[in-house]
């Protein structure tokens, strides 16, 4: 049995899977233990069970919480669960910091729009006109500077964001 080796009894591994780091250096068959690995299904790292080896390596493993079959990888770090990230978050991992030359304008235009100016709610099937003030969902206030048959350029407090307009609305699925 492979908790009789002395080697895994000094570093405290006598019972249950075998730690990754030390399974290389177990001179017996990991076939039918327990190991850890990221499961492709669960995506966790849960124990699994060695089904084959090639030349001393594990090769083969299965979850032993939901039973998928896969090869092994090694205990990787878990997923992530989906988080909502801006489009600026997405190529650096931090938020884009804005232009200082934008955040001053905008400031300026901010300062200078009346309090009782009609600001729209930003819909992507409606048309907007240069100069408009829009409320964008995430983005907050913004100032469109310039307009293309489908699309404007809107000045928001992070910088210059590009968005549609003058869509039409996406046809009901039938059956509905």
């Amino acid at each position: 049995m492979i908790s009789n080796s002395p080697f895994l009894e000094r570093a405290g591994h006598n019972r249950g899977s075998i730690p990754i780091s030390k399974r290389r250096f177990a001179s017996v068959s990991m076939v039918g233990k327990n190991i850890d690995d990221l499961c492709t299904r669960c995506g966790l790292t849960l124990a699994h069970v060695v089904l084959y080896e090639v030349r001393g390596a594990v090769r083969g493993v299965k979850c032993k919480t939901c039973g998928s079959e896969h090869r092994y990888r090694g205990a990787k770090q878990e997923r992530q669960p989906n988080t909502v990230r801006r489009i600026s978050q997405v190529a650096s991992g931090t938020p884009r910091p804005a232009r200082p030359a934008d955040a001053r304008l905008w400031e300026r235009r901010n300062t200078a729009t009346a309090p009782d100016a009609i600001v729209r709610e930003y819909k992507r099937t409606e048309r907007y006109q240069k100069g408009e003030v829009i409320a964008h969902p995430q983005f907050g206030r913004g100032f469109v500077e310039t307009i293309t048959a489908d699309s404007m350029d809107v000045l928001f407090r992070e910088g210059r964001k590009a968005l549609v307009m003058n869509r039409q609305p996406a046809p009901e699925a039938p059956g509905r």
